[in-house]
């Protein structure tokens, strides 16, 4: 997508919703939506409640509404309208790192650097990093660097950094995994002790979801977008630690919930049992 503005007639309001979509998303923490602004309306925070898979990642919006306009953008293809925003978004919330020169697809020159919406962007050279600054306008600078086609050639999603220094066997319990006994589990790993472990799981992998939810929390191949309880919006001073990883929920109402469980089993299950495991967390 081009933005043209004699064929598509973008007005002024639409650019300046478009600067503040790009400049206040910015966000340093890809585990939370702190900054992080609708795509559709710029001037609306962006909720983990109202999300929406793109990408192998997620975007987010402030509403239900924004939520099917985008949708039904996204059936145009090539034609449509917010594909631009909804990768600078990616970006912004650290689900994707970038790769290379979005203009050329080399290898980034680290000095030849510019600023788009409020984020760093490195080119192969003068040339490309010259296109990016005497480009008129935000809008155009963010076609050349988050279109469709820009997009694809200097980023890719980020990997998770897996780490199993406290990560015990999910079958046994008291065990520490082994690396290379792992079963590829929704968008990440499990890891195990021993293949028999392996085998047990791999026969029957829906018995065990809730502790492989868990373990991907806990090895941070997962991270939280929202409450598991509610699929609101998070507050920092609302925790608890539920087998061994602090959990974050909207309200005293929600947090009291979650301890008032009756066993540590139960909290787990209630966190990270796969309706709210699929609402609350993301990789």
């Amino acid at each position: 997508m081009k933005f043209n503005f004699k064929a598509i007639r973008v007005s002024c309001a639409g650019l300046l919703a478009l600067a503040v979509v790009l400049v206040a998303s910015s966000v340093s923490n890809a585990q939370d939506l702190t900054g992080v602004k609708c795509i559709l309306n710029g001037k609306k925070s962006a909720k983990a409640s109202a999300s929406v898979d793109y990408q192998g990642g997620k975007v987010y919006f402030c509403c239900g509404n924004c939520v099917k306009t985008f949708k039904a953008d996204m059936k145009l293809k090539d034609k449509a309208k917010y594909t631009t925003k909804a990768n600078h978004q990616l970006v912004v919330t650290g689900q994707f790192t970038q790769k290379a020169c979005p203009i050329s697809g080399g290898a980034v020159d680290a000095s030849k650097v510019a600023e788009v919406g409020g984020t760093k962007v490195a080119f192969c050279c003068g040339n490309c990093l010259g296109k990016v600054n005497s480009a008129e306008g935000l809008a155009a600078k963010a076609d050349l660097v988050f279109s469709k086609t820009a997009f694809a050639k200097g980023f890719e999603k980020k990997k998770a950094e897996v780490n199993l220094e406290s990560i015990n066997c999910l079958l046994m319990k008291k065990r520490k995994v082994v690396e290379s006994k792992s079963v590829d589990y929704k968008d990440g790993k499990v890891y195990f002790c021993c293949g028999r472990c392996v085998k047990k799981f791999s026969g029957s992998p829906a018995k065990f979801e809730t502790l492989a939810n868990h373990q991907l929390v806990a090895s941070g191949q997962y991270h939280q977008i929202g409450c598991p309880i509610s699929g609101g919006d998070v507050d920092e001073d609302q925790s608890v630690v539920v087998g061994g990883v602090t959990v974050k929920l909207c309200c005293d109402k929600c947090k009291a919930k979650v301890e008032g469980a009756a066993s540590e089993e139960a909290k787990i299950e209630l966190v990270f049992g796969k309706k709210r495991f699929d609402k609350a967390f993301s990789n």
